[in-house]
């Protein structure tokens, strides 16, 4: 079922639209404006239902307002792979929007009752009324958002580049210490999200974290990691 995108339903949605990296920098009047294209829509989808299937059509980019969804990927024998959670502000589909035939290249199926804002090609490439400027601002977002998932794609496959799980772990910490510009460096994700980013068991990583700081090359202060070794670590870097 599509909602027309009211000054109703802008107002309910309007924190969440906010907090997305899309609308960063853009005041509320602003967004207001830019939302009332009439080639935006709202999609509701029940639970375990599927905002889009891999291999079909895409009718925009998608922003999740609320609920919860998972994006997926199947082998050729069917094994089906989580590759993220999305959660509300979150967005899918936006590398793909200026291509010649763009095609969902994963699964997305709901988790929770949800709601999605679907923005097709044309709100970005049609003018807008007294939004020159916020329009802008929105493209500068959307770019810098998928350059952001660019770059993150490439460390993961640097990562998986290397073959042993001690490799992965220092480009993994060399990377933080490189972004965050401190030691110890804070962990951004748990530790099954981060033996998902590299790819290996979470038994395993958390061994060979074990051994690591066993052998003193790195030790975990709550949730931070001091660097002892950099040298050793920095070998792997991206």
């Amino acid at each position: 079922m599509s909602i027309g995108l009211s000054n109703n339903t802008i107002s309910l949605y309007l924190n969440t639209l906010s907090s997305s990296a899309l609308f960063r920098n853009i005041g509320e009047d602003q967004l207001r404006l830019f939302l009332s294209s009439p080639d935006l829509a709202i999609k509701t989808f029940k639970k375990n239902s599927f905002i889009a299937i891999a291999g079909e059509p895409m009718e925009g980019m998608g922003l999740l307002l609320s609920g919860r969804a998972h994006l997926t990927r199947e082998n050729v024998l069917g094994q089906r792979t989580i590759m993220t959670e999305l959660t509300p502000s979150a967005m899918f589909g936006e590398a793909l929007l200026f291509t010649d035939m763009p095609n969902w290249p994963a699964t997305i199926q709901t988790t929770k009752d949800s709601e999605v804002l679907f923005l097709p090609k044309s709100a970005f490439t049609n003018s807008f009324n007294h939004c020159d400027t916020c329009q802008k601002q929105i493209l500068t977002n959307l770019l810098h958002d998928m350059s952001e998932k660019a770059l993150a794609l490439t460390r993961k496959v640097h990562y998986l580049s290397l073959k042993g799980m001690r490799e992965r772990i220092f480009a993994y910490f060399d990377d933080l210490y490189r972004r965050q510009k401190q030691n110890p460096i804070s962990l951004p994700h748990n530790r099954q999200e981060m033996a998902d980013v590299l790819n290996v068991s979470r038994t395993s990583l958390s061994r060979e974290l074990g051994r690591l700081q066993d052998e003193a090359i790195i030790e975990f202060e709550g949730k931070k990691v001091k660097l002892l070794d950099l040298p050793a670590i920095s070998e792997y870097s991206f």
